[in-house]
C-alpha cells in the first residue's frame, strides 16, 4: 500500500509522535531533541496570539501507520494596505523520510492550495523547494544589502555623519527595552503596504521564542504606546559579537525613530551582556532602505531565501519585508 497523506490532527499523543519522527530527519545546526519539538508546537499553536488565525497546521505522510513525512504551518497575521489584518500561514519543517521522497510535490501542493484565499510564507534553505516555488509563482526574494554601524568609542568618528536633526525623539516619547510597557501600537502614518500585523501580545510571543533568544528596543510614549521598534539578536560576524537587526516596525510615515534606535544602540545595549560588541548589522529589501542616513561603514550583498504567496486581493498591494519572517527563529 502507498503512503497516504492527511492533515496533521492536533493532539497530545500527536504531537508526541511527530517530534520522534522530527528529530530523525533534522540534524545539525537546527536539531532538537523531541521535547524540544514539543515545546516549539505549544509555542507555535498554544502560546502564539494568531493561533486562531487559521486551523491549519500542516499535512503528515504515514505508510503502515507511521508518519514517514510532514509539512507544518504556523499561523500568523498580516495587514494589508489599509490595516486590515488577513489570515496567514508559514510553512515550516518540511521533511520526508529516504524512500517517500516522491510524495514530497504532493505535500508541497496542499500548502500551494491553502494560497487561494490566504497569505503564505516560505524562507525554505532547500534549493529543490525554492525552485518549486518559483515555478509555482510564489514571489522571491533571494538578496539584501547588509551593512555594519560601529558602536561604543569609535562610533564619535562616524557619528558626525548623521543628521542630529533624525535622532530626536516627540514629546513624551522616550526609548525602551521592557517589552512590558508596551500597551497598544499607534495608528499607522503614510502609505499602507502588506506587512506583518503587529500588536503587543505578537511582540512579547516573538520575544519569547524558545530558539532564538530577541532582544526588544522600541519608543513609547507616556501611556505605552508603541510608535517604533526594532528586534535583535546576537550574531557573529566572522568570529566578532555583533548586535544584528532582525525585525524593524515604525509607524510614522518617515523612518525617523528607526534612526534614533540605531543611534541609541551606538551607546547602549540592548541586553545586560554586550556593552562592548563593536558593530550592528542591517539589512534593507532594495529598494526599501530605511537604514538611509545612518552611518555605515561597511556594506555588501547577501542572498537570503524569503518567499510569498499572496492571494488575489492582495496581488496589486506593495509588500514591506523585514530579515524575522517565516519560521526563523520559531
Amino acid at each position: 500500500m502507498s503512503a497516504q497523506l492527511e492533515s496533521f490532527h492536533d493532539h497530545p499523543s500527536a504531537r508526541v509522535e511527530l517530534a520522534a519522527f522530527l528529530k530523525t530527519q533534522f540534524l545539525g545546526e537546527n536539531a532538537c531533541d523531541e521535547p524540544q519539538w514539543l515545546r516549539r508546537f505549544a509555542y507555535w499553536w498554544d502560546e502564539n496570539p494568531f493561533a486562531q488565525a487559521h486551523h491549519c497546521r500542516g499535512w503528515c505522510l504515514r505508510d503502515g501507520g507511521q508518519i514517514v513525512g510532514y509539512l507544518g504551518t504556523i499561523p500568523t497575521l498580516y495587514e494589508d494596505a489599509t490595516g486590515k489584518p488577513v489570515p496567514a500561514l508559514i510553512a515550516t519543517s518540511w521533511a520526508v523520510a529516504e524512500g517517500h521522497r516522491h510524495a514530497a510535490l504532493p505535500m508541497g501542493m496542499m500548502l500551494q492550495r491553502q494560497g487561494r484565499e490566504l497569505l503564505l510564507v516560505d524562507t525554505t534553505p532547500s534549493p529543490e523547494v525554492q525552485t518549486l516555488l518559483t515555478r509555482w509563482g510564489w514571489t522571491p526574494r533571494m538578496q539584501v544589502r547588509r551593512s555594519l554601524v560601529v558602536r561604543g568609542i569609535s562610533a564619535a568618528l562616524f557619528a558626525g555623519v548623521m543628521n542630529t536633526e533624525l535622532l530626536k525623539l516627540g514629546p513624551g516619547r522616550e526609548v525602551t527595552t521592557d517589552i512590558q510597557r508596551v500597551n497598544r501600537i499607534a495608528p499607522r502614518h503614510g502609505k499602507g503596504c502588506v506587512q506583518k500585523h503587529i500588536t503587543p501580545e505578537y511582540l512579547r510571543w516573538y520575544a519569547a521564542s524558545p530558539m532564538r533568544q530577541h532582544h526588544f528596543v522600541g519608543i513609547v510614549d507616556q501611556e505605552g504606546v508603541l510608535s517604533s521598534y526594532v528586534m535583535l539578536i546576537a550574531k557573529p560576524i566572522r568570529g566578532v559579537p555583533t548586535w544584528k537587526v532582525m525585525d524593524w516596525f515604525t509607524t510614522d510615515s518617515t523612518n525617523q525613530e528607526l534612526h534614533v534606535l540605531i543611534g541609541w544602540l551606538m551607546d547602549h545595549s540592548p541586553a545586560e551582556h554586550g556593552n562592548w560588541w563593536p558593530f550592528i548589522s542591517l539589512a534593507a529589501f532594495l529598494p526599501d532602505d530605511p537604514w538611509q542616513g545612518v552611518p555605515q561603514f561597511y556594506q555588501r550583498e547577501e542572498r537570503i531565501s524569503h518567499f510569498y504567496w499572496l492571494p488575489s486581493a492582495l496581488k496589486d498591494q506593495s509588500l514591506r519585508q523585514v530579515m524575522a519572517e517565516g519560521d526563523w527563529g520559531l
